[in-house]
């Protein structure tokens, strides 16, 4: 019998993981359970109640298949109805869309697949053995073993970055908009207070544009800028890494082929051709220089690695020019009750008044693998972000020895790893796990 194989996760890593085992071990099919309570394949990333939220890059960059690039675009012309989705950087459709292509996908498998509809609270070892089997308990109680455990566990929800002094159930505070299905509670005339200033407020920002919105809005960020937009570029030839052995080392390289204007797509050229062979170079630097290089570079490298899409991008020009939309500089402090509205307190003293306060900071840590960490099951990286696995995504054990049972697929492995976000290189992950087992 193939062993059993258990999958923490049911969003696009855990579906990436199904579809390359598929190819390379389906027999392996039969004996595998996905822990999730979503639909397989969609996750927080494109689970959207709303056509507002749009892929931030071009159809041809969201690769399921790594040898096959023009799968979804393919894909796309044959099933999607879609003429808001092209522009001349690209066709950016709607997050959902994507879902439903990976679903597509799915569909096709011959097996039926097993999908526990519940959360994983606690997952352990059944020996010290590097190939033991594991053991996971959902939040029901109920409790399931199998030969190989894979953490896909994906983005984990947002929570405030602040002092909150409000009731939890206060309808004026949203804390996560990934669904999309927010936009309902905010009245068009009502004032809006946007904490975080990335892809998620970009998101935000467009629906709200969608839906004609009249009120003031005020985006804080700690840079004061929003992204820049994805331009009409096209793949070079990949950098030529020197040796780097310090963080200095690597942003001097970078810095040798990328110019002054980050608005140029001579510069997005560039700096999508020296991103191919960064992660070979990042592994190769010290833990306490990956520190460096993040405290240093990360904020810089956040912002020109993530670049919003044209269509959210025109949106938020759209109220800046008719004076709608302030980017301000700022960390949240505190959020408090101010009459009938809400008061966010900025590090630096400002406070700002709200009828609605929106959450757009990102994910949050994950329960699940702080507790497998404070038990000995997971290490840190050595980075200090996500978890330590092996460049064959095998979990490290307190030795830093493999775990042979245990694997990782996700953003969790980034600081192992470096730049592991995009559909893509999950995909890639997902197909060398599968590879690995079979």
């Amino acid at each position: 019998m193939s062993p059993s194989i258990g999958i923490i996760g049911d969003g696009f890593g855990a579906a990436a993981f199904v579809l390359h085992l598929s190819q390379h071990a389906p027999e392996y099919l039969d004996n595998l359970i996905i822990f999730g309570t979503g639909t397989l394949g969609s996750g927080a990333a494109y689970a959207c109640a709303t056509p507002d939220y749009k892929l931030n890059v071009r159809s041809d960059l969201m690769r399921l298949w790594p040898d096959n690039p023009s799968h979804f675009t393919a894909w796309a012309k044959q099933n999607l109805d879609d003429d808001d989705a092209h522009h001349p950087a690209g066709a950016f459709y709607q997050r959902r869309d994507f879902a439903r292509y990976v679903s597509a996908c799915l569909a096709d498998l011959p097996q039926k697949i097993t999908q526990i509809s519940e959360h994983v609270i606690q997952a352990r070892a059944l020996t010290d053995s590097a190939d033991t089997r594991w053991q996971v308990e959902t939040e029901h109680g109920a409790r399931y073993q199998c030969d190989h455990l894979i953490l896909a566990t994906g983005n984990p929800k947002p929570i405030w970055p602040c002092s909150v002094h409000l009731p939890d159930d206060d309808k004026r505070l949203i804390q996560s908009v990934w669904k999309g299905d927010w936009q309902t509670s905010v009245g068009s005339g009502e004032d809006v207070n946007i904490i975080g200033g990335g892809l998620t407020a970009m998101d935000v920002i467009y629906a709200l544009f969608q839906a004609g919105h009249k009120g003031q809005i005020k985006v804080i960020t700690p840079n004061g800028m929003l992204p820049p937009v994805q331009m009409p570029w096209t793949v070079k030839p990949a950098f030529n890494w020197p040796e780097c052995r310090t963080a200095c080392d690597v942003v001097r390289a970078a810095r040798s082929i990328l110019g002054p204007d980050w608005t140029q797509i001579s510069w997005q050229e560039s700096f999508e051709a020296l991103r191919i062979g960064l992660n070979d170079v990042y592994q190769g630097l010290s833990g306490n220089e990956r520190r460096r290089l993040m405290r240093h570079f990360g904020g810089w490298w956040m912002l020109t690695r993530f670049r919003c899409g044209p269509h959210t991008h025109a949106a938020a020009s759209a109220l800046q020019k008719a004076g709608q939309l302030q980017v301000l500089s700022g960390r949240a402090l505190s959020l408090d009750e101010h009459k009938a509205n809400i008061q966010l307190t900025l590090s630096g003293g400002a406070a700002l008044i709200s009828d609605k306060v929106i959450n757009c900071t990102g994910p949050a840590g994950d329960a699940l693998l702080s507790s497998m960490m404070a038990h000995g099951l997971l290490q840190p990286s050595s980075s200090g972000r996500g978890i330590s696995v092996s460049a064959l995504l095998a979990c490290h054990r307190p030795d830093k020895s493999p775990w042979q049972s245990l694997s990782a697929i996700g953003s969790m492995t980034g600081g192992s790893l470096g730049d592991i976000v995009a559909a893509s290189s999950i995909a890639r992950q997902a197909s060398i796990v599968a590879q690995r087992l079979a």
